[in-house]
């Protein structure tokens, strides 16, 4: 088993999770990154299935590299924000359960009712509040540039500065900044700059942006995959080399996203 090579359960041809860790174990994929409603699917219920997903990760021999708590900021009322720290919280402990200590936050999604002056206000303080929680649970939070949002990696690197915790970085999409609108001889520098605070990566490939963006197998789009991996290994980057792919062959792209990995030699 390649131990630093991971992927993400996303788009993976509907695999169930007991599925998605057998094709990894016969693709020598070490590690997986879940979604929040692998584990915990309704935050109304107390009900998860961190027992069964231990018990199949035993079985197969992979390790969770991170899971998305797919948190959201961007609330209207100071009880729909709380509500969303305390979700976070409840999975700080969830993935202690599962042997490790790191989840995927994201800042929030535009709605109706929340002024865009706001967003930087809003992210900052849902953020400050679950780092808070993070660093006494000792989890290790990954701020992921996602959508239309923390994509702005000014607003993503000023919320990490500000905040200012060891508990606190980010998760680097190497496509979703070329996705939000910069131009693709701008990703080195952003991710240049981005990379002494990666916890986490999302190796993904496309072309494009917004409404053109298509995703690809890595090494076929217009991202420049060799030079992200060699700026984060200099920066320091010891974790895992996660693959997603947004194209349209499902576990097949992701085969081939892990082969060209393996190929280059993260």
């Amino acid at each position: 088993m390649e131990s630093r090579i991971g992927v993400i359960n996303y788009n993976f041809s509907n695999f169930s999770e007991e599925t998605l860790f057998s094709w990894c174990r016969d693709n020598r994929v070490g590690y997986v990154e879940l979604q929040r409603k692998s584990v915990w699917e309704d935050i109304e219920k107390p009900d998860n299935k961190i027992k069964e997903i231990g018990i199949l990760l035993q079985k197969y021999g992979i390790k969770i590299s991170q899971i998305s708590s797919g948190s959201d900021f961007l609330q209207k009322t100071e009880e729909d924000m709380n509500k969303q720290v305390w979700m976070v919280g409840e999975m700080c402990k969830m993935v202690k359960d599962l042997g490790f200590n790191q989840l995927r936050i994201d800042g929030g999604w535009p709605k109706e009712g929340v002024d865009e002056k706001d967003y930087r206000a809003l992210v900052l303080k849902g953020v400050s509040k679950v780092t808070e929680i993070a660093e006494r649970e000792d989890v290790y939070l990954a701020l992921d540039n996602h959508g239309s949002v923390t994509n702005n990696y000014i607003l993503l690197l000023d919320v990490l500065k500000t905040i200012n915790s060891k508990h606190l970085g980010t998760n680097l999409d190497t496509m979703n900044y070329r996705w939000y609108g910069y131009a693709v001889d701008e990703l080195k520098d952003i991710y240049r700059q981005v990379a002494p605070y990666t916890l986490h990566t999302h190796l993904k490939d496309g072309t494009g942006s917004r409404e053109n963006y298509k995703g690809t197998v890595l090494g076929e789009g217009e991202i420049p995959i060799r030079d992200a991996i060699n700026i984060l290994k200099n920066a320091g980057y010891k974790g895992v080399w996660c693959v997603e792919y947004e194209g349209k062959e499902g576990a097949e792209g992701y085969r081939k996203s892990v082969e060209y990995l393996r190929r280059i030699g993260p």
